[in-house]
């Protein structure tokens, strides 16, 4: 009797997976749809949260705009497709109850869907805005929003929404105070120094060991949500190998690299000097030549009343023509094929310049300044250090932005692939699980479309975090990406989603605290840019959880025509 009950029951239960999965054959259209709009969001995320890493780094001009772009397209790319998740949560942050849609896997499929375009949607409006969010919050958001329209408030874990709201507060406050510490030591016992450049030197060592430290352990820490050999070792391996690999950097840069890096500086301060030289004779050279130019002006006037200079007018009018006439024969010995060749090769390479000429090649310092009076105030009256010294904390702060970058690579592409995978599974099992693994495909999708988003639009949010909040330079720069890198560690320890994007502003803000315009320490801040900031963060998480609440109820409820019920 028990033999024929288990018999049974394991026919019913094939039986029901034959028929969940039958159900969801008919929603292959859902797993084209999440793939395209998955990419638009990884897009979003390139544009926003990548440009956000290497902005104070462009503005503080520790690299250009066309370094960054490329730079960080690697350590983002190398950090997704090294250590970005094999496994990933159906649903980040344990948002929802997933156990409701058991039943229902069709339902879940659509509003992750549902979820990729509305979250993909309000990305491109920020961008557009030029608006630093929370690309991890706008996801999350949508989520939610899909949730209540389809299972109602009783399918939201509120808690864990509720440190989200917290995380609102608590990471700029707690960023921004970190990061005016950082600045605050750097600034009163290195840059305000008798001798900066040499007290940088001499503790550069010290620094390399906590700077690098602490971002290694960031790195591993991230890597060992997506790595079970890593998570295995635990901090065990993240905390001793971070410092004694930066220990090991430490001791090179002391007995190897630093007589080089001080060369290094020594030169690029002479070619800055000669640079500034020859822009001032220049000058001088364009205003004589200026005044030369009236004195011809006025004498070619004299001939031509004159009639001194009719035979030197013919003479060029001949010239020309016979310049003419000789490209029009060369223009007709070439063959038909080769013209039109000629003709492609000339089109495609004054497409790449426009294209170059709109992204990567703009001047975005003009244009943060002729966008926005208090930015170049900020810029003009801002305290101002010793150019070498600055220069030396340049390279950290470049090297500091690529670990932050890498691990945001391997951990927050998840924001943009998950819903990928979850749809993706739940097409191929027909069941819900809490964990889905993750196609390399997928990474690679989400990997490029944040290295596209980064090229494409980048430049607009590097002009809004770094130049819009308060002027920038390569120690304030350092001190932010720091304090960032420490409180995202802290907060993952303690549980509360904080952003990085996030992060970035509170440290801005902090530093901008310090080291204005002499009596004037609010003047080195711009209020009303942070202020749309933050109500940025709020709108985008209210906006795109209605946004997708109504996107879903309106497929969700609406009457199904007869036979397709």
């Amino acid at each position: 009797m028990n033999e024929q009950l288990m018999s049974f029951a394991a026919q019913s239960a094939r039986f029901l997976q034959d028929v969940t999965v039958d159900c969801c054959q008919q929603y292959f259209w859902m797993t084209i749809a999440a793939g395209i709009f998955g990419f638009l969001m990884a897009c979003g995320i390139g544009a926003n949260d990548v440009a956000n890493a290497f902005a104070t780094s462009v503005s503080a001009k520790s690299v250009t705009l066309k370094q960054a772009v490329v730079i960080a397209g690697i350590c983002e790319f190398l950090g997704a497709m090294l250590l970005g998740a094999s496994v990933t949560s159906t649903i980040k942050g344990k948002m929802i109850d997933t156990s409701l849609y058991a039943d229902e896997p069709g339902v879940l499929m659509y509003g992750m869907l549902t979820s990729l375009v509305a979250a993909s949607f309000i990305l491109a409006v920020a961008n557009y805005l030029a608006l630093p969010v929370s690309t991890t919050h706008t996801i999350v958001g949508s989520i939610v929003g899909f949730s209540l329209a389809a299972k109602g408030f009783s399918s939201i874990n509120w808690m864990e929404v509720g440190k989200i709201f917290i995380s609102w507060v608590a990471a700029p406050v707690i960023t921004g105070t970190a990061a005016a510490l950082f600045f605050w030591v750097t600034r009163k016992f290195i840059l305000l120094s008798e001798v900066p450049y040499k007290r940088a030197i001499t503790l550069y060592p010290f620094i390399i060991f906590i700077a690098i430290g602490i971002d290694l352990f960031m790195v591993f820490y991230k890597a060992g949500k997506n790595s079970p050999q890593i998570k295995e070792w635990g901090l065990k391996f993240m905390i001793p190998a971070g410092f004694c690999i930066s220990f090991f950097l430490a001791v090179v840069f002391h007995f190897l690299l630093s007589p080089y890096l001080q060369k290094r500086v020594g030169a690029k301060m002479e070619r800055l000097e000669k640079a500034k030289t020859d822009k001032e004779n220049e000058d001088v050279a364009h205003e004589n030549a200026e005044a030369g130019e009236g004195e011809e002006k006025k004498s070619a006037m004299m001939k031509k009343i004159l009639g001194e200079d009719g035979e030197e007018e013919k003479a060029e009018e001949q010239d020309g023509e016979e310049k003419h006439t000789d490209s029009k024969t060369t223009d007709a010995n070439i063959s038909r094929s080769e013209r039109i060749k000629k003709n492609m090769t000339a089109s495609f390479h004054k497409s790449m310049s426009k294209l170059g000429d709109a992204t990567i090649n703009r001047d975005i310092e003009a244009e943060a300044f002729a966008g926005s009076a208090k930015a170049k105030e900020m810029w003009e009256t801002g305290e101002e250090f010793d150019p070498r010294a600055e220069e030396m904390f340049s390279y950290l702060q470049v090297l500091t932005a690529c670990l932050l970058s890498f691990a945001h690579g391997a951990n927050d592409v998840a924001n943009a692939i998950g819903p990928i995978a979850a749809v993706i599974a739940i097409y191929n099992t027909g069941e819900v699980n809490s964990k889905n693994p993750v196609p390399k495909w997928i990474i690679f999708l989400g990997a490029a479309g944040i290295v596209l988003g980064l090229l494409l639009y980048g430049y607009k949010l590097m002009i809004s975090l770094g130049y819009k909040i308060t002027k920038m330079s390569p120690s304030r720069g350092f001190c932010i990406e720091l304090a960032a890198s420490f409180v995202v560690v802290i907060a993952s320890f303690v549980g509360i989603p904080v952003s990085t994007t996030q992060c970035q502003v509170g440290g801005t803000i902090g530093v901008g605290l310090l080291g204005g315009e002499k009596g004037n320490r609010s003047g080195n801040l711009n209020p009303w840019f942070v202020l749309k900031v933050i109500l940025g963060w709020v709108g985008t998480f209210v906006a795109v959880c209605i946004i997708n609440a109504g996107v879903f109820a309106f497929a969700y409820y609406a009457p199904s025509a007869s036979g397709f019920a």
